[in-house]
């Protein structure tokens, strides 16, 4: 028996060795398998993943912290947490009923999921393809390392470091060459001597030099674009959550039920900057209709974050360059940014385009503007009781709100219905509708975008109109117009039930309102006469799930179908040149 008992225990142990050693492999696979699933996703398809991946988790997380447990259902969970990871702004129920937690979790959705945030992480990873070339250059030069160190045949060390670092001068000397014209003959190419029993790694100073030009201005935009979401968001939250505790009336503070004063001014100032729409305030900021600064300040922080983004960006980007002294690296890696904007950042555009921006956002705004003091005139309604000066500031922060900001500060349903139906018109139109269509046309690097999409927009430039009707085929037809409309044809049959009960609050117009401000991003809804939350909080569980669809679907529609991986190290473009000019 004693000695039949150690292989007992012998053969114990090795049953769970073998099962670890089993699941390690499989987990081992199944991460190869994975990741080489996510490198051939497209980018459209790569950001689906993770919209879907992180609404899925957070909503799970959302529901479980509820207060008392499972007060809210998994269906508003959900829609809530997709509403805010995709600007929407729409709620199906008040957030007032939801706890802090719950509204961090929000909170930090709203940053993660804004197109900002998206579009920094594209430049992000175009300096992470930088690097791996990087990687790869050091990796080959550790090749060579090696096999000159192999006993037959070993050169003299002079000879050595040149073969071996031959490439990263090559590559250095090409990127000199293109930032700042030809250098003389004898001049040496890098601030730093490589040697061969140097450790072949390379600090930043020296990336910037074998990356170029290029790489050196997707490191100044990098640290740009977060200074200035991080600038605009700080002294946003910071302006808003002190006015509202210091000037905002203690009893109108009771009335609206608002408690946590700075929590509010941090909440709203990024849901205002990210475009999302979302307030704490179960009535949104109606309760600041006649607050001059917090209807400034958030139409500000709405404009700057992303519908007047480009244009603002650009704007930063030529005053710096004007400020810094010429000569410097900063200057030039600012003129190529200029110069190539569309090689550098998807929401950086040339002059044209950029005016083209201006001037789109300008005229909507404008019109949905005078159309809500005309349409007011003579209106039975809220709007009335607001004064003059009051009501044309506040016509003017409702301009801003329709297409993407998500706040409003009156009651939607109140408005007049020729105005409701502008609204809904003017959602449809993307935040660029004239550069959305950009596509590769040119051989040269530099004059290539990194966007790329599957409709090629024939004649460009051959006329203004041709090109705008052009973009008008491409919103409607490429960008899932039909989708919306297989959503308004289920959603109007799953709330049959309701329409047969009260067919003026559930009409098919507001049906359509509702599904077209999801699929667009606008975030305004029609509401109820006596509820705060949004017309899609009184459906059944099954619609909202399919506003969720849509929501995501509509999240997607500016965005290209892929972003090119490439990227040129000055050595290659001097490699191509030479062997064009030999051909």
């Amino acid at each position: 028996m004693s000695s039949s008992h150690p292989r007992t225990l012998k053969a114990t142990i090795k049953v769970p060795a073998r099962v670890v050693r089993a699941v390690s492999h499989a987990c081992r696979k199944s991460k190869s398998v994975s990741s080489r699933l996510l490198s051939r996703l497209s980018f459209l398809a790569a950001d689906y993943f993770y919209f879907v991946i992180v609404c899925l988790t957070a909503s799970i997380i959302f529901w479980a912290i509820s207060t008392p447990t499972r007060s809210i259902s998994y269906a508003d969970s959900l829609f809530l947490v997709v509403s805010a990871m995709t600007s929407t702004g729409l709620r199906t129920i008040n957030l007032s009923q939801t706890t802090i937690p719950q509204q961090v979790v929000l909170f930090l959705l709203m940053i993660f999921g804004s197109r900002v945030w998206v579009s920094i992480c594209i430049v992000y990873g175009r300096m992470r393809r930088f690097h791996k070339r990087f990687d790869a250059l050091l990796q080959e030069a550790r090749g060579r390392r090696d096999t000159s160190r192999s006993p037959t045949r070993r050169p003299p060390r002079s000879l050595l470091a040149r073969t071996v670092l031959g490439r990263i001068r090559s590559s250095n000397k090409s990127g000199r060459n293109r930032s700042n014209g030809n250098n003389e003959d004898g001049t040496p190419y890098l601030s730093w001597e490589p040697t061969v029993e140097s450790s072949f790694t390379l600090t930043s100073e020296q990336r910037g030099e074998l990356g170029g030009i290029e790489y050196r201005a997707l490191k100044q935009l990098f640290i740009l674009l977060l200074v200035y979401v991080l600038l605009w968001q700080f002294l946003g939250c910071i302006a808003l959550a002190s006015w509202i505790q210091n000037n905002l009336p203690p009893e109108q503070a009771s009335h609206y039920g608002i408690v946590h004063h700075w929590w509010l001014g941090i909440f709203s100032g990024v849901s205002a900057f990210n475009n999302v729409g979302l307030s704490l305030v179960d009535a949104s900021m109606i309760p600041f209709q006649r607050s001059y600064f917090v209807i400034i300040t958030t139409g500000l922080l709405i404009q700057a974050g992303y519908v007047g983004f480009p244009v603002l960006l650009k704007i930063t980007l030529w005053s710096l360059s004007k400020l810094v002294k010429r000569g410097t690296k900063a200057y030039e890696n600012l003129r190529f940014t200029l110069d190539h904007p569309q090689r550098v950042y998807i929401y950086l555009f040339r002059s044209r385009r950029t005016w083209w921006c201006l001037f789109s956002l300008l005229i909507l705004n404008a019109t949905n503007w005078v159309g809500f003091i005309l349409f007011s005139l003579g209106n039975d309604s809220d709007v009335e009781s607001i004064p003059t000066g009051p009501r044309v500031l506040v016509a003017l922060f409702q301009a801003f709100c329709v297409r993407f900001g998500g706040f409003h500060v009156v009651k939607i349903s109140s408005l007049h219905i020729g105005l409701q139906v502008l609204y809904a018109a003017t959602m449809f139109a993307l935040a660029y509708p004239i550069v959305r269509m950009d596509k590769r046309r040119t051989n040269v690097y530099e004059e290539t975008s990194i966007a790329h999409h599957r409709v090629d927009p024939e004649g460009e430039g051959d006329s203004t109109l041709k090109y705008l009707g052009q973009v008008a085929r491409f919103q409607l037809t490429r960008r899932g117009i039909w989708a919306l409309i297989l959503a308004v044809f289920a959603i109007t049959a799953i709330e049959a039930d309701h329409f047969r009960q009260d067919p003026v609050q559930y009409s098919t117009f507001k049906i359509m309102f509702e599904t077209a401000s999801a699929y667009c991003g606008s975030g305004v809804s029609v509401g109820w006469p006596d509820k705060d939350y949004s017309f899609s909080g009184g459906w059944h569980d099954a619609s909202k799930v399919i506003l969720c669809v849509v929501m995501l679907r509509g999240r997607h529609r500016d965005l290209p179908d892929a972003i090119d991986p490439a990227v040129l190290l000055p050595s290659e473009a001097r490699g191509a040149t030479s062997s064009n000019r030999r051909e």
